[in-house]
């Protein structure tokens, strides 16, 4: 994580470098970031403390029996339904999905999970029917979920095998 945050600082910086000698907008730029990381902060904060219980009151025994790489296919189905159902964002979705992670789900699980986030999401079913009708909406999720459980065995093979 480290490593991440010193280059997109760099980036910043090298930006900020470049707008204040290209454009001199620099002073708006550094105040639109401001702004949207004030915005976005209360989120953030909120998605990490929820992430952290998460973390902490889900029984071991839970993540052990039914998303550890040791319940394979079942680990993956629940995983590709959970997915559907975190109808957030990723300043939200990503922190909770790292929580569950780091509380023993297997690769294939946390890999599924955030496939089907991805594709299956909620959170995009009132727009997806919206514009283009409830038949695709019903036709795209029929076919997406065959994706999803792929790349979790996929994940899971890579852990069974490689890791």
């Amino acid at each position: 994580m480290a490593q991440t945050t010193i280059i997109l600082s760099a980036l910043a910086l090298a930006l900020t470098l470049v707008n204040a000698k290209t454009t001199g907008k620099h002073l708006e730029g550094l105040r639109v970031g401001f702004r949207q990381l004030a915005q976005t902060a209360p989120l953030i904060l909120g998605a990490f403390i929820l992430a952290g219980m998460i973390e902490v009151l889900v029984p071991a025994e839970f993540v052990q029996n039914w998303l550890s790489a040791e319940a394979g296919i079942r680990g993956i189905l629940l995983g590709s339904f959970g997915g559907m159902l975190l109808a957030m964002g990723p300043y939200a979705a990503f922190p909770i999905i790292g929580s569950i992670l780091a509380s023993g789900a297997g690769l294939g699980t946390t890999i599924a999970l955030i496939t089907s986030w991805c594709i299956l999401g909620m959170i995009k079913a009132p727009f997806e029917t919206a514009f283009f009708g409830p038949k695709f909406f019903i036709y795209k999720t029929l076919c997406s979920i065959p994706f999803c459980i792929v790349a979790g065995l996929v994940g899971h093979l890579v852990e069974m095998v490689v890791l």
